[in-house]
């Protein structure tokens, strides 16, 4: 085992969860009446040990060894499978799953901190249980009972692994170009099992050896069906053929032909996978056919809330090497006293300031995702049907803000904190740089950002005819108003308020390039409105942290541990809308140039 740099301090969990959230509303739901706040508080202990003992020693040693690839055989770093054995053995792979089919039966809220220490500690290594419950949670939602009693439970507990196969070498975001094909197999009495054929590429953990099958599932087109995306078709593809009472059977003609060499997550495989090459591979049609990609679009949206998750935790794991080095690192004289002895350089204002950054945009990103996993758990399990619709739509418009801020957000963050660890940060002998490399897979998987963007404007907007966003909308505008004379806070309310009303002018604007000869101005400003919307949501939410971080105060000795926690929990509100949020105004400023130089350019210039 190699050296463990995974420091995660969960005060900012269990401030988030126990005294942000409404978990009580949650414990009161049907399905989670078991758990106590205590118990939730042990498991988190117990995550973080996990983290720091197994994965966090692992995660370098992991990029080192990283995968091997021999005549279609995938081997991972030595050190991953004992952090398989006990992932799987204690019950963490399925965190938040069904416990029917051996998940634990966390609330979402609660598993999304698990996920941010494991993959804070370990990024590569948790792509593959990752992916397993995910094809999973599709199995289960959509499968017949046949499919759930076959693969579920195996899949939840670790026994096999999963991919999701959607990238082809000629269509990668254009899903409706695949050419992977399925005919029905003229040897089976079963009208579902179908012959498949066809290539895919840049596939997560598409194959390896952690597990003895892997269960993927693959996007094919049933020959005649119509083309683009409307005549796509989802299959449960076996690498080893699972027979109806659970044994396995022959090898189903699945077969990795190469793995990437890429700038980082070295310990993941992305493979390329051929599919019935010898006309021998099967595949069980899930669900209607011509519904594949409606269905696929459940896993991918996890996975986009997955990646946002990634790009907080490998950024939050930065801030943590960070904020240690900063503190013990002795450089240069204070600015204010130039002849005077050399002192640590969190004394810097320019270090402070970078970590400061690290401290607001993590906590903030934490209390974004930790809002969706609420929304999830009330979608999902709250009596009342409206609150669930409700809940659902909310989720359905953060979505592409998750991915795709967080992403981003999380990788400028990691810069910053390489800055301050300075040459150290570039080497090896520290994990940032690993950090860095391993962050920037986010921003492109599950679609791109700017595919999120486009998602958020074209789809996420007009639902409902905007009444979802509407409402969000009159949310925060009610906040700012509460709150606009708070004798701490109103310079930052009125940030708030400003940036706010940026957001829905750029939303209004939309709405008229769409009717006039500007809508090519939707694509090119889209990523800085999705940038204006999740700042804005990130600062409502970490804002309502400062306010009752200032309410705790007042009855907290202010230099014991919670009271400094306190204290910075508030700095984290204000320096997040004097300093992260105004960028608000800048991307306004150009938005309303109406700049169209991009698009006039001969293409010959560049």
């Amino acid at each position: 085992m190699g050296i463990n740099y995974f420091q995660r301090d969960p005060r900012d969990a269990h401030f988030l969860l126990f005294e942000h959230l409404d978990l009580e509303q949650v414990l009161g739901y049907e399905a989670y009446r078991d758990f106590t706040p205590d118990d939730f508080k042990m498991i988190i202990e117990e995550a973080l040990k996990v983290a720091k003992e197994v994965l966090g020693p692992a995660m370098q040693d992991g990029d080192r060894e990283g995968v091997t690839f021999d005549n279609g055989t995938v081997r991972v770093p030595k050190v991953f499978h004992d952090c398989w054995k006990i992932l799987a053995e204690n019950g963490w792979i399925g965190v938040s799953s069904n416990p029917e089919f051996g998940g634990q039966g966390l609330p979402n809220v609660v598993g999304s901190i698990v996920s941010e220490f494991f993959t804070g500690a370990n990024l590569a290594m948790m792509g593959y249980p990752g992916l397993a419950v995910g094809n999973g949670r599709l199995i289960e939602n959509f499968g017949t009972d046949a499919d759930r009693a076959l693969f579920v439970e195996k899949m939840y507990t670790g026994v096999w692994g999963g991919t999701m196969c959607l990238t082809e070498p000629d269509a990668g975001s254009d899903v409706g170009w695949l050419r992977t094909k399925a005919v029905p197999d003229p040897e089976s009495d079963d009208p579902r099992i179908y012959k498949i054929e066809g290539g895919k590429r840049f596939i997560t953990c598409g194959e390896h050896d952690l597990a003895e099958n892997i269960i993927h599932l693959v996007l094919a087109r049933i020959e005649g069906s119509p083309p683009g995306t409307k005549g796509i078709s989802l299959f449960i593809v076996p690498k080893i053929w699972v027979n109806p009472d659970g044994s396995l059977g022959d090898p189903n003609d699945v077969v990795c032909t190469g793995t990437e060499h890429k700038m980082g997550i070295h310990g993941s495989a992305t493979c390329s996978l051929s599919f019935g090459e010898n006309g021998k591979c099967r595949g069980i049609l899930l669900g209607e056919p011509n519904s594949g990609m409606a269905k696929m679009f459940q896993m991918m949206n996890e996975a986009r809330l997955s990646t946002g998750l990634m790009g907080l935790s490998l950024a939050a794991s930065a801030y943590d090497t960070a904020r240690q080095y900063a503190k013990e690192r002795v450089q240069g004289p204070a600015f204010t006293k130039i002849k005077g002895d050399r002192v640590p350089i969190i004394q810097h204002e320019d270090v402070r300031r970078m970590l400061m950054n690290m401290k607001a945009g993590t906590e903030a990103m934490r209390a974004l995702i930790g809002k969706v996993g609420l929304l999830i758990d009330i979608s999902e399990h709250d009596p009342d049907l409206e609150e669930r619709k409700r809940a659902h739509s909310l989720v359905d418009l953060f979505t592409p803000l998750v991915k795709a801020y967080c992403s981003d957000f999380g990788f400028l963050l990691i810069r910053d904190a390489i800055q301050v660890l300075g040459g150290v940060g570039f080497c090896s002998e520290f994990p940032v740089e690993q950090y860095m490399r391993d962050a920037k897979i986010n921003s492109i998987w599950e679609g791109t950002n700017y595919i999120q963007a486009l998602d958020l404007v074209g789809r996420k907007l007009p639902m409902a005819g905007g009444k979802v966003f509407q409402g969000w909308l009159e949310e925060v505008m009610a906040f700012t108003a509460a709150n606009r004379e708070d004798p701490e806070f109103a310079r930052d309310f009125k940030i708030l308020y400003q940036a706010a009303q940026v957001v829905a002018e750029f939303a209004m604007t939309y709405t008229e390039y769409i009717k006039g000869e500007k809508v090519r101005l939707i694509p090119l400003t889209a990523t800085r409105f999705l940038e204006c919307f999740a700042e804005s949501l990130m600062a409502q939410l970490i804002l309502e942290q400062g306010l009752i971080a200032r309410d705790k105060l007042k009855d907290t000795d202010p230099e014991s541990a919670d009271g400094i926690f306190y204290r910075g929990k508030t700095a984290s509100a204000k320096y997040f809308c004097r300093n992260i949020l105004v960028n608000v105004f800048a991307r306004h400023r150009a938005f309303k140039e109406e700049d169209t130089s991009a698009l006039e350019v001969p293409e010959a210039a560049f």
